[in-house]
């Protein structure tokens, strides 16, 4: 019989293992390429899980092999098209290809899977597939069919419409219009979104059109329900999957489309390595397989406004009756056009309040002396929740035994009214309209048409029934006011999603916005908006204008880091500068998009330098890390 041997890729993060290894196919091992596998690895008895990535009859390695130690699962749940992506992306963000593997298979639930490999329909294309479509779906841009754009951004118009008599954001009739498209040439669709509330809309909206071959790929479900929708996924049928930005990396059969919806919600970052943006990881993947693209949001992020820039993406927005916004300049926090607004929106329906944040208090001073309250943990801005106890807007902890470090006093006073607050000051105002308040914490999805005042913190807002027949944007300038780079592009990208939810006779009114700002948000010039902060970054010479990345460690690490990189053509390093964590440093690394596969491949030679093995514990929270982290695309830059 024909010796067989498989390569293996690791399912570790760790540096020295991120290459694929070679072991021999035992005789009554069946196996095919992508399957889970448990593997030796040198003298640890213990095995490591890995997948099969290449079976072939002769192997590379002239030396002794040992043989797989267990074919764990039959199901091929690493597509070669899956793994070719991960190593694309490991290799791009510097980091092991098994922290790419961890966000591109599911963890397995065995139950589940059983069910899956019983139907063996479910590996073998279905060549008489007929996708249900309701008629009711009216397509919004079928250019695709005609010639158009392979690679595509879009701004939305900023208005609902109706479903099956229900009305939802114009972007879910696009999203849901485009992947019925593909479902009747038999091809799948990827429709990636920031939160639950946006998948909660297309998968409900998408049932109300009875599409076929919805998958839901939330990460909020149980392990067994994200389990059925990763091998449905995978299965031969072609399907429509909703989720987040884990569903970029979903394996389906025959991929035509991935749409991206609002990508500069922070949401689309992946908090944990590999630390890539799902657009990112979208154009790579659209790249491979030569598939649609397709970006939309209210607003232009200035990545993609310098994608279009340079004809990567084309502008396919087509032109639409701009919502009727008003502004007023700096004031009172909440001035005579918001009360008018306010009051004339309750006499036709629900009004949305959005304020800027959650709680009793945006901030907390120190009663005695004025000072800001600082967190005891991390030394974040204290903030006063629902009930009145002081908390940390960056780690959530709660400073009870609060003591100022400059006077001494025990006594905090509020400072701008948050969400909590400014409900109850116009629930008297406006009494006895009824009052909803909606945070993160909050989760208010829908509310009905009927008269009702909804506080809501940006990001928050719950889609009316009718659409609003008023939206008031307060705090305006406590957002353009926040310490990072992206605080203009991320407020007009708040304001825009907020007025988009408005009825078609609505009226929008932003307080404290008077100024060439709120005159080009007035009129809906989300265009010029993306050229004016595009243009700014690349005076500043910052991203998307140049590629910044991050190196966190200690400063002896750094320097040894900083030494070797330095000769890379185009890089600029910064630093070091603090970091959150008191005991590390942190640099940046301004450099040129050519540069990026050199500089990668540098700091991925440069953590098996210093960085290969051993984890840092924090003495204050006792959670482990790992030596070195990079972001090679970084976006807390302030």
């Amino acid at each position: 019989m024909t010796e067989r041997f498989a390569k293996v890729a690791v399912a570790t993060p760790l540096p020295q293992l991120d290459r694929l290894f070679e072991y021999r196919v035992g005789e009554s091992q069946a196996i095919e390429v992508g399957v889970r596998v448990s593997v030796p690895f040198g003298r640890s008895k213990q095995l490591l899980e890995g997948f099969v990535v290449e079976l072939t009859e002769t192997a590379d390695y002239q030396g002794d092999l040992a043989d797989i130690g267990e074919v764990i699962s039959l199901a091929p749940v690493l597509k070669p098209e899956i793994y070719q992506l991960c190593r694309a992306i490991a290799d791009r963000q510097a980091v092991a290809i098994g922290d790419v593997l961890r966000l591109a298979v599911v963890d397995r639930s065995v139950a589940v899977e059983k069910n899956f490999l019983a139907d063996p329909e479910n590996l073998r294309p279905e060549l008489d597939f007929e996708p249900v479509i309701n008629s009711a779906l009216n397509p919004l841009m079928t250019k695709l069919a005609s010639g158009g754009a392979l690679r595509s951004a879009v701004l939305v118009e900023p208005r609902l419409t109706a479903i099956e008599g229900q009305n939802f954001p114009k972007w879910v009739a696009l999203f849901l219009n485009r992947a019925a498209e593909r479902l009747a040439a038999g091809e799948s669709s990827i429709l990636v979104v920031p939160d639950f509330r946006d998948q909660n809309l297309l998968l409900e909206a998408a049932k109300l059109l009875n599409l076929a071959g919805v998958v839901n790929y939330s990460t909020d479900q149980v392990k067994s329900k994200r389990y059925a929708g990763f091998l449905r996924a995978l299965s031969a049928k072609p399907s429509i999957v909703v989720g987040s930005r884990s569903a970029a990396y979903a394996p389906s059969h025959n991929l035509g489309l991935i749409a991206l919806w609002d990508d500069g919600d922070s949401n689309h970052w992946e908090p944990n390595s590999p630390y890539i943006h799902s657009r990112e990881v979208a154009l790579i993947r659209q790249r491979q397989i030569e598939c649609e693209l397709l970006i939309a949001s209210h607003s232009r992020s200035a990545e993609v406004q310098r994608l279009i820039d340079i004809a990567y993406l084309k502008d396919d927005t087509t032109s639409f009756a701009r919502p009727n916004i008003a502004v007023s300049a700096e004031g009172f926090r909440i001035d005579g056009l918001a009360y008018k607004t306010i009051r004339e929106g309750l006499s036709r329906g629900p009004v949305l309040v959005q304020v800027g944040a959650k709680g009793n208090s945006v901030s907390a001073y120190c009663l005695s002396c004025s000072t800001r309250a600082i967190c005891k943990e991390c030394n974040g801005p204290l903030w006063l929740d629902s009930k009145g106890q002081p908390k940390c807007r960056w780690c959530n902890a709660f400073n009870l035994g609060f003591k100022c470090r400059d006077c001494g006093g025990q006594e905090l006073r509020l400072g701008q009214a948050g969400s909590t607050r400014t409900a109850s000051e116009l629930a008297k105002t406006f009494a006895p309209i009824r009052v909803i308040e909606s945070t993160g914490e909050v989760r208010v999805e829908k509310v009905a048409a009927k008269p009702a005042l909804v506080i809501a913190t940006a990001g928050a807002e719950p889609l009316a029934e009718n659409g609003y027949a008023a939206v008031v944007l307060l705090d305006c300038q406590s957002l353009l006011a926040r310490d990072t780079l992206k605080a203009t592009e991320d407020a007009v990208r708040l304001w825009s999603n907020a007025f988009a939810l408005m009825a078609d006779d609505g009226r929008g009114a932003a307080v404290g916005l008077a100024g060439e700002l709120g005159q080009k948000l007035a009129f809906w010039q989300q265009s010029e908006l993306a050229v004016v902060e595009l243009e700014s970054r690349r005076e500043l010479a910052f991203a998307p204008a140049v590629r910044l990345a991050s190196v966190t460690a200690v400063r002896e690490t750094l320097e040894a880091i900083s030494n070797a990189i330095s000769q890379i053509n185009s890089v600029r390093v910064l630093g070091p500068l603090p970091s959150k964590e008191p005991e590390l440093m942190r640099i940046l690394i301004r450099y040129d998009y050519s540069a990026g596969a050199e500089l990668a491949t540098t700091l991925r030679a440069q953590v098996l330098l210093h960085g290969s093995t051993g984890v840092r514990v924090n003495p204050k929270s006792g959670r482990a890390s790992r030596p070195i982290r990079i972001k090679m695309d970084e976006p807390e830059v302030i």
